[in-house]
């Protein structure tokens, strides 16, 4: 039997008794929605105000009652209410109590965490926590800290990660003890000592942590941008159109089943609608696969040649919802002549105009005509296809999505006629208190047109949400999209199948920054205009400092770093090996190189008696910082006054090479390597190809043969200056 709080030698009622949770906590609550008190068993949150959309109802229904034992309830109620309410007079009387209020999704976590400590204690009977030792601890994160199989075996242990929070919450019972009226630890007691969270589950400190997101690897990221910018920017206006053509006819429908639901019964009323369909050499209107099924299963012969007409299209035109029995009958030879005549097809998008197929560009019908499931099956994949543009192209992580809002394009500036800048409007969560805070995003063309169109393909009102809640991601939008890209309809388009892997916005926020930093000429440079795509994201981080993009800015930057000084290793390692570098910046990469060599030479290396990677690394660190990454060469830029970019712009102030204006053959601070040869040989490969077809202008082709003789000269002198001797 549970022990009284009296024969504790506790106070019998607690600080908070008769406290409103959403005035004590400072949390924003919706007008006449039900406010929580302390003594409910469960507290609702389905009345912050403020809830970011991504909290789930579960995390907004704080369910005391899983935890057995009533007294025990009290003091996780008092826990919770001192982790958000931090600013309160008796919280901050605490010495050791938090002075930064937790986020009620976290304190949620916490308290079902909390539940399983309680409930364990509970079902060994130990009757206080001041009963509580240092052994049951121990014996309790042991059990708790495994996962088990169906038969109780264990299959492996947790990460440390998901014990931290709940070893913490464990000691904040001793850090909370004046607040508890309930039951406490014994005095002096706190759950292994001063030893924190961290170095109890052999979580790492926050500074070792390393990104574990991997990149979209090429294979992925290449069909997967392919199609949903074909959707966006092809197919997208086609599908807009479709959705708002169906709606509307539905709509229409509605009304008439509500105000006329008649059955048409005069047979030169439908003979006239067929002699219509006669006349235009217009089919008769197909059924959808799902009433097929329904016929079939109220007895119609598979035979039947009308089985698959759709006699409710057919009459809807005249006011009629339907065919009569009788009618059917009587005009059944009438109908089955038509329907040899003009055969039969699906009603939507009949007539589709012609776009461009994704691979070869032939231009093609934009669809076939489709049943209505299909119909509304294309809209949502075209939205899907949206939100994973808005992801790719932006970096914004899934909780910044999920806030955009229908009407979160920001009015665009324009410096001049067609040179705009665009933003959108949304909310910072992560880290941010309670809601979040609102926070705007500088993006590309490409991102405007993908909310333009997705705004069309919902029933949200302005300032309603755009895409909902996003939970799964790769099972939801991923899955959407992967499978409409692998059916026939997707394959008629040209696009190519995208393979199993996880897709979620952590991973294109990864790819994005990846991509950015280290592969100006990969996967996402040829599906958008990659040198603005950078600028806007830089443009984002000076617009707002503190902003999200601000961090995301950061998160590129350093992995641009990391990718800089990996390459000046590597092509270093290269000159090591003999692959010298080639172009007009050679002789001074050289220099560098021979005088990192010699510094590497007189060093006293110490017990290993090894160069390690690291030391180079640490030698060519202020090199590596000049490199500016391109397609086609390395670009050592260390003196504005020698940049012929620069020259040829008349830019002497500017601070970065103009990538645009580059020519790498001429250039003194331009180096080509092996990593380049590919770049060169393809340009090469398709001047041969050019200069060889009779339509192009001898003027042109002036121009051309420049080019290609450029292009094998550098060929030429990669390949030698990578077959020389050290």
């Amino acid at each position: 039997m549970t022990i009284s709080a009296v024969h504790h030698g506790l106070p019998s009622g607690s600080l908070f008794a008769g406290a409103d949770i959403a005035s004590t906590a400072g949390l924003n609550w919706k007008n006449g929605a039900v406010r929580p008190r302390f003594e409910d068993e469960v507290w609702s949150f389905e009345g912050w105000a403020d809830a970011p959309v991504q909290m789930k109802t579960t995390e907004k229904t704080w369910d005391f009652p899983r935890i057995r034992d009533p007294l025990w309830r009290v003091v996780a109620k008092e826990l919770a209410l001192s982790w958000i309410a931090t600013r309160d007079e008796r919280v901050l009387a605490l010495p050791r109590a938090r002075r930064i209020p937790r986020h009620p999704r976290t304190v949620w976590s916490r308290l079902y965490l909390l539940s399983f400590w309680f409930n364990w204690l509970h079902e060994r009977r130990v009757p206080t926590l001041a009963a509580v030792t240092q052994d049951h601890c121990e014996a309790f994160i042991k059990d708790y800290g495994v996962i088990r199989d169906k038969t109780g075996a264990v299959i492996r242990p947790k990460a440390g990660n998901s014990l931290r929070s709940l070893v913490s919450a464990m000691q904040e019972i001793s850090d909370y003890a004046g607040v508890l009226s309930a039951d406490r630890y014994r005095a002096g007691f706190r759950p292994w000592g001063e030893r924190s969270p961290r170095e109890i589950t052999g979580t790492p400190a926050r500074p070792d942590v390393q990104i574990k997101t991997s990149p979209l690897p090429d294979e992925v990221l290449a069909p997967l941008l392919t199609a949903s910018l074909h959707l966006v920017e092809v197919l997208g206006p086609h599908i807009a159109n479709l959705r708002r053509t169906r709606r509307a006819a539905l709509t229409q429908w509605d009304t008439l089943k509500r105000t006329r639901y008649l059955s048409m019964d005069d047979p030169d009323e439908l003979a006239e609608i067929l002699d219509d369909h006669r006349r235009g050499h217009k089919p008769l209107p197909r059924l959808d696969p799902g009433q097929i099924t329904k016929r079939l299963n109220r007895g119609w012969d598979p035979q039947d040649p009308l089985l698959h007409v759709s006699f409710q299209h057919l009459v809807r035109p005249s006011g009629h919802w339907d065919i009569s029995a009788p009618m059917l009958r009587r005009s059944r030879p009438l109908l089955e002549t038509a329907l040899d005549e003009v055969g039969h097809e699906y009603v939507w998008a009949r007539g589709g105009a012609e776009v461009p197929r994704a691979d070869t560009g032939e231009l093609i019908p934009w669809t076939l005509p489709l049943p209505s499931t299909q119909a509304d099956a294309l809209a949502r994949v075209a939205a899907h296809a949206c939100l994973m543009t808005v992801s790719a192209l932006t970096g914004m992580r899934a909780s910044e999505l999920t806030e955009l809002l229908v009407g979160c394009r920001v009015k665009t500036e324009e410096d001049a006629p067609g040179l705009a800048r665009h933003r959108i409007a949304s909310k910072v969560i992560k880290a941010r208190r309670w809601g979040g805070e609102r926070d705007e995003w500088v993006v590309v063309d490409e991102v405007v047109h993908a909310i333009g169109l997705a705004e069309k393909l919902t029933d949200a009102a302005e300032g309603e949400l755009l895409f909902g809640r996003i939970h799964n991601f790769d099972n939801g939008a991923a899955l959407w999209l992967r499978r409409w890209v692998g059916s026939s309809a997707g394959q008629r388009m040209g696009l190519a199948p995208i393979p199993e892997d996880a897709i979620h916005p952590r991973r294109l926020r990864r790819t994005l920054a990846v991509e950015m930093a280290a592969r100006p000429g990969g996967i996402l440079a040829t599906k958008v205009h990659f040198k603005h795509l950078t600028v806007v994201t830089s443009e984002g981080y000076a617009h707002r400092p503190g902003g999200a993009q601000a961090v995301f800015h950061q998160e590129w930057r350093k992995a641009e770093a990391a990718e800089k000084l990996h390459r000046t290793a590597e092509a270093f390692r290269q000159f090591q090996e003999g692959q010298l570098p080639a172009g007009p910046g050679a002789d001074a990469l050289l220099a560098t190189f021979r005088a990192v060599e010699d510094e590497l030479e007189g060093h006293e290396p110490g017990p290993a008696k090894v160069v390690t990677d690291r030391q180079v690394e640490l030698l060519l660190k202020k090199k590596a910082a000049a490199l500016h990454l391109s397609a086609a060469n390395y670009c050592w830029f260390e003196d504005p006054a020698k940049a012929l970019c620069l020259k040829l712009a008349g830019a002497k102030s500017a601070t970065a090479p103009l990538t645009g204006m580059c020519d790498s053959g001429r250039c003194p601070q331009a180096t080509h390597h092996l990593v380049h040869r590919p770049v060169w040989q393809t340009a090469a490969d398709n001047s041969t190809v050019l200069l060889a077809s009779p339509r192009i202008p001898a003027g042109e082709k002036d121009r051309l043969l420049a080019e290609h003789e450029r292009s094998m000269r550098i060929l030429e002198e990669i390949d030698k200056a990578a077959g020389k001797a050290g």
